[in-house]
């Protein structure tokens, strides 16, 4: 009986193993996170915050 849901197990291990990899090279290479905006809109500050 646990045979059968190991397949599937790890498949979704894979697919967020996968992901988590994709987004580490996303973050390294996108060309507009310079301009992203790190204001969040919960304390009403015109000005970007501090990191």
């Amino acid at each position: 009986m646990l045979t059968t849901y190991i397949i599937p197990l790890l498949a979704i291990v894979a697919l967020c193993a996968f992901w988590a990899i994709f987004q580490t090279w996303l973050f390294k290479h996108d060309p507009d996170a310079e301009r992203r905006s790190v204001k969040c809109g919960g304390c009403g500050r015109k000005e970007e915050c501090n990191r």
